[in-house]
């Protein structure tokens, strides 16, 4: 790892299910399960991190271990004190303890962030329900800034509600739903952008609200290969950082910038004969805050997950470094229970296969599953109240 651094009559209901007896908290190394009659997908088997990575990550965790100090103890504000609609399951009352403790840090003002990955399909694709707990949560304990962004919106149906972006025609979009990338590279948010001599996009901080309007640093996520070109990355117009990223392998690669806080503009442009492979771009404050990032996969089944290179998306979910990972999944896989296609034990070992390959980067991070919302139709399929409810008590 190479690190670039300082230059209809049921009520709509969503339930925040905690899978605590299956996919949030178990870490075995179960073999992915094989691939069922609905087809589509020869999952690989997880392996898991390499003996390098293993040795780096539990190191790591040592050493932030002898560092961490105690949470100072929580005092409720009186807006804290309201009754849940959907209250979090929880059975062990300690399975969001990771998170619990970054906040309490940075409820008492410590000039760190607490950082969340939520993953999930199209119901996130418009950053609309990350965005409601994003408000929030950042309104309470303090902006952290955007966070991780993807480079552009490729699609309508992929939208940002913490940055303004705009992109040219150069790029090329690979994600992790088309099965496009046999090294398994997809970087943090899923999707890889590739782009030569032309490719452009422009990422700025939003100009109105009281959110998300300013950033003290921004870090580019990308990979160097045998293909690479160069990379341009400017900020408000000064004169452009240029990174090569041409390299003898494969390897991840970040690019950090120190800023002043203020409202800033970030272009990214391809150069150079090669292709510049990019993942995305974070855009934070110092703190204290929260921030809260979305990586939404559209059109992705759950064991879409499975095609993740294990040890790049460890690498990648370690250098975030989140206190906590959610996972939102499950409308693409009702069409898989309409037709009879997974069975509710089957879809249960995706699940857990799946997301132990996501926290795996990140083992102490807590973990919280959404469940699936009400739907009417999965893609071609009609959906009935009962293949949600199998879902849900899957995902529980």
């Amino acid at each position: 790892m190479s690190s670039g651094r300082r230059s209809g009559g049921r009520r709509l209901a969503l339930a925040l299910a905690l899978a605590a007896l299956s996919a949030c908290t178990s870490q075995g190394g179960a073999a992915a399960p094989p691939e069922d009659a609905a087809g589509g997908l020869a999952a690989p088997t997880p392996s898991a991190p390499d003996e390098e990575l293993g040795e780096d990550t539990d190191s790591e965790a040592a050493a932030a271990g002898e560092q961490e100090v105690s949470p100072p103890p929580y005092t409720p504000r009186p807006e804290d004190l309201v009754e849940p609609r959907q209250p979090i399951e929880d059975p062990s009352g300690e399975a969001l303890a990771h998170f619990y403790d970054a906040l309490a840090r940075t409820d008492a003002g410590a000039p760190e962030l607490t950082r969340v990955a939520h993953f999930g399909d199209s119901s996130i694709g418009l950053d609309g329900l990350p965005h409601a707990i994003r408000k929030r949560m950042q309104a309470r304990f303090g902006d952290g800034g955007a966070g991780f962004v993807l480079i552009h919106e490729y699609s309508r149906n992929v939208s940002s509600r913490v940055v303004k972006r705009r992109a040219g025609e150069g790029w090329n979009t690979c994600y992790i739903a088309y099965d496009c990338k046999k090294d398994g590279e997809y970087g943090y948010g899923g999707h890889v952008f590739q782009g030569g001599r032309g490719a452009v996009s422009e990422i700025a901080t939003l100009d109105r609200g009281d959110l998300s309007t300013s950033a003290s640093r921004l870090e580019l996520w990308y990979a160097a290969w045998p293909r690479g070109g160069r990379a341009s990355l400017q900020v408000d117009g000064a004169a452009p950082v240029v990174l090569e990223t041409r390299a003898d392998a494969l390897e991840d690669r970040w690019h950090e910038i120190d800023l002043d806080a203020g409202p800033h503009k970030v272009t990214l442009r391809g150069e150079g004969q090669g292709t510049l492979r990019a993942y995305g771009l974070v855009l934070e404050e110092d703190g204290p805050g929260v921030v809260w990032d979305t990586m939404s996969m559209i059109g992705a089944f759950t064991r879409r997950l499975f095609l993740f290179s294990p040890n790049h998306i460890a690498r990648q979910v370690a250098h975030r470094d989140p206190h906590l990972i959610v996972f939102n999944y499950g409308g693409n896989d009702l069409r898989r229970f309409v037709s009879r296609g997974v069975s509710p034990e089957r879809f249960k070992e995706e699940m857990r296969v799946a997301y132990q390959k996501i926290r795996a980067g990140k083992p102490e991070a807590s973990c919280l599953v959404v469940s699936v919302i009400d739907h009417g139709r999965s893609g071609i399929r009609t959906v009935e109240a009962r293949h949600v409810d199998a879902v849900v008590d899957a995902q529980r």
